[in-house]
């Protein structure tokens, strides 16, 4: 990888992964306006979310007694930056994804999948019986809507595979 493409893919992962935070926020800042509209009220203000936010992150992390640490805690980052690893796979604004050419269709539906087994990682690892049944129910949930998208995704793209630039599957 030349110096100027990984310039330019760095730059592009911070530019997108601010962006999307800060959309993403204001979204649900629209959002809990207009059910409090639904609902006659004035709900909260537009950067509620934002606050939020920062409040969480000032919180201290509070690890249980039987835990495993090092997953109960690294959980939360790997969901990220799963989430964020797809989002560069995602053409927005007529430009095309900052990681073409480096995955494909069944690299990106993995993607989707590791959020999802890392916080059943998680929820394991802290060792409340509560969180286990927590877990167990999200590995349930997890079956029934995988193999359906995937076989989706990947039918969808098997015949329109002519209307895609590159090899969708590598």
């Amino acid at each position: 990888m030349t110096g100027e493409l990984f310039f330019k893919v760095v730059m592009g992962t911070i530019g997108m992964t601010v962006f999307a935070i800060l959309l993403g926020l204001s979204f649900k800042g629209i959002d809990r306006k207009i059910a409090a509209h639904m609902q006659s009220r004035v709900g909260p203000p537009l950067r509620q979310p934002f606050w939020d936010v920062g409040k969480l992150l000032i919180k201290d992390s509070v690890v249980p007694k039987n835990a495993v640490s090092w997953l109960f805690n690294f959980a939360p980052v790997i969901c990220l930056a799963s989430s964020i690893t797809l989002l560069l796979y995602i053409p927005i604004a007529g430009y095309g994804p900052l990681l073409q050419g480096h995955g494909d269709l069944i690299l990106i539906l993995y993607l989707l999948t590791i959020p999802a087994l890392s916080m059943v990682a998680g929820g394991f690892a802290s060792g409340s019986p509560y969180a286990t049944v927590g877990a167990q129910r999200e590995m349930v949930t997890m079956r029934s809507y995988e193999f359906p998208l995937a076989v989706a995704a990947i039918s969808i793209a098997w015949k329109m595979s002519d209307a895609f630039k590159g090899d969708v599957f590598t």
